[in-house]
């Protein structure tokens, strides 16, 4: 975004520690803070009274929380919680306002906005044609996208849990992924050895919203 207009707002900002399942937003819960993270991955969870949790979006150090206020909403219809811990810009909801001021800013929030829209309808196209190895390699792509280096602090619980399955269909679908070769999975981890090959199992599934997201944010900004 544009440095001039950031600069206005710098003591707004605050550098924070982003531990794993910190909660960032809660659902039908007012939004105080918006938060860009600079390491780790936030999910944005899809929720029910019953207890059915089903990850929709990935955030990394691409991207923001804090959606539903670029859009005029005060507050979340999802649970948005941190995935892999990390770290990140926070910033008052209050102050995302006055950023948005500047039509440069707005429009880049926009845009990034739309590219998460994009990703939620690849998420629903994936569950609604994809088998669970695929949707698997899917997901670990794109948290692979976010983190640097090669190695994924996932457990089988919390891959369960975003791709709303059971735990052991997960253990079935990473030892399929493991004996082509494709990751290895460790207690607590999981590490990427063939990227081109999981791109390969997803069947298509992935890359098209990241293609969108490369040109939606491409374009330059004035300073």
């Amino acid at each position: 975004m544009p440095a001039s207009a950031l600069a206005r707002l710098r003591d707004a900002f605050s550098f924070v520690e982003l531990p794993v399942k910190m909660t960032l937003e809660r659902r039908n819960m007012p939004l105080e803070h918006v938060y860009f993270p600079t390491s780790g991955i936030v999910s944005i969870v899809s929720s029910e009274k019953g207890g059915l949790n089903i990850e929709a979006a990935l955030v990394g150090r691409e991207g923001m929380t804090g959606l539903p206020l670029v859009l005029g909403d005060d507050r979340s219809a999802a649970e948005v919680i941190m995935q892999v811990p990390g770290a990140g810009w926070r910033l008052e909801a209050r102050a995302l306002g006055q950023l948005m001021e500047d039509r440069n800013c707005r429009d880049r929030l926009s845009r990034y906005v739309h590219a998460v829209m994009i990703q939620i309808q690849g998420t629903a196209l994936a569950y609604g044609r994809g088998t669970l190895t695929s949707c698997l390699a899917r997901w670990l792509l794109m948290c692979h996208d976010r983190v640097q280096g090669d190695e994924l602090p996932l457990t089988h619980e919390f891959m369960a849990l975003m791709l709303g399955v059971r735990r052991s269909g997960v253990t079935v679908a990473l030892h399929d992924l493991e004996g082509r070769g494709l990751i290895r999975s460790l207690r607590g981890r999981v590490l990427i050895r063939d990227r081109e090959g999981l791109m390969a199992v997803t069947g298509g599934l992935y890359g098209g919203p990241e293609a969108h997201y490369r040109r939606l944010m491409s374009q330059d900004q004035p300073a």
